[in-house]
């Protein structure tokens, strides 16, 4: 079976990370050396994970409470929680199936009390920002840009005009390092702000993150096609849900205690391999994937923009668990499920539609550069075009919106008084 949980990370690089876990000393060299490998400019920070990087943006900010932060609708449920610990108001920004922000929601969901827009690139897509930006400002609203599932290069700084702009490199993202991230701000007051906070909090233990390389360096084993399909047997023989087992072995941070969790900082093993990835990952992996991504889209009737990295492999279907079931008879391990959620509506005029239909209509596939053409070409062969769907409800009308933007649902932002 074709597993869909594969890391992208190499033995070697594992193999390195346990190195680094008995290297001792230089953290501070070790800072400067990971910073200086994403960019030579001095405006990003590198902490433990994105949630982390949000968590210090929020923390540094210090908005009153009861304030709103408008959040994609489909987003991870650890950013809705980090709002809500901060006293703050999570509201949900439709989009399509593309991730686009629906720029109508956009202005329906700003209200006098509204800080923030986070902005989710989603399933390797780029979200186009210029109309949310200038709606943003007029408004004078602070952009934050989630990239964890959009990184393509080292260096990315995201949209120039935006606040922030954060960069994962959790377990199963592109070019993972097991953790990290990288928190672009444009701020150098509100930077400052971050660094002083991310400085005061405990240093992640060298143990801590060798024990999370011996996690996975047994899951990369155990995704592999014969120790994957094994596997599977035995956790459903045993009784146990695969997709729920598969989706709680790879998340960062557990359940409980969450924000204690991530007001750490980084390990020094941690900044040691993140510098190695970005100077020794290998690029072609992301170009064999879109190069893949842009086939299949020919095989199915479907189409992506220019800029999508096909980070994943999204594919929405009239009956998702009928076809999943049948991909995964043919040995193909697709699912239904992902770590993600649609934010819930605080109001009746404030309702993500189309998120929510989108994300009841999703399937996603297992998906790797690994793939050989003619693997990819069968699992094409199992959907037919009277699985598809058409998932976006709502149009973009990012022309007649922007252009009206004043009477932007008769919301005019205002200062409190």
């Amino acid at each position: 079976m074709w597993i869909r949980l594969r890391l992208d990370i190499g033995w070697g690089d594992l193999v390195r990370g346990f190195f680094y876990c008995l290297k001792p000393g230089g953290r501070a060299q070790a800072v400067e050396r990971a910073r200086h490998a994403w960019s030579e400019k001095d405006d990003v920070l590198i902490p433990l994970s994105v949630r982390s990087g949000f968590d210090l943006v929020l923390r540094a900010l210090q908005l009153p409470p009861g304030s709103e932060v408008l959040l994609s609708a489909l987003t991870v449920p650890d950013m809705v929680r980090i709002v809500e610990f901060h006293g703050l108001i999570p509201v949900p920004v439709d989009t399509d199936e593309n991730g686009q922000i629906i720029l109508t929601s956009l202005c329906q969901a700003i209200t006098p009390q509204t800080r923030m827009v986070v902005v989710a690139h989603l399933f390797g897509g780029c979200a186009a920002l210029d109309d949310v930006l200038e709606i943003a400002r007029r408004h004078n609203l602070m952009v934050v840009e989630d990239c964890a599932q959009s990184f393509h290069r080292v260096g990315d700084s995201a949209h120039r005009a935006s606040d922030v702009a954060m960069f994962s490199f959790g377990p199963i993202k592109t070019a993972t390092a097991l953790g990290g991230a990288v928190i672009r701000v444009s701020s150098p007051e509100l930077r400052a702000s971050m660094v002083q906070l991310l400085n005061a909090d405990p240093i992640q233990s060298r143990a801590s993150f060798a024990r999370r390389l011996v996690r996975f360096t047994a899951l990369k084993f155990l995704s592999g096609r014969l120790a994957g399909t094994l596997f599977r047997w035995l956790v459903e023989c045993l009784g146990y849900d695969f997709d729920s087992l598969a989706n709680s072995v790879v998340k960062g941070f557990g359940a409980s205690d969450l924000m204690t969790q991530l007001r750490r900082q980084p390990s020094t093993p941690l900044l040691r391999l993140l510098r190695r990835r970005w100077q020794s990952y290998n690029f072609a992996r992301i170009e064999r994937r879109i190069r893949m991504g842009r086939h299949f889209d020919a095989r199915i009737g479907q189409s992506h923009a220019e800029a999508y990295s096909y980070w994943v492999y999204p594919v929405y279907v009239r009956e998702p668990v009928t076809v999943r079931d049948r991909l995964r008879s043919a040995g193909f391990d697709a699912t239904c499920r992902a770590r993600m959620t649609v934010v819930a509506a605080v109001d009746e005029s404030r309702v993500p539609t189309s998120a929510r239909f989108i994300w009841g209509h999703v399937m996603f596939l297992p998906w790797y550069p690994e793939m050989p053409d003619e693997v990819v070409d069968k699992m094409a062969s199992l959907i037919a075009p009277a699985d598809l769907i058409a998932a976006q409800q709502h149009k973009p009308t990012h022309t007649s919106v922007v252009a009206g933007l004043r009477p932007c649902h008769e919301r005019d932002r205002r200062s409190p008084e």
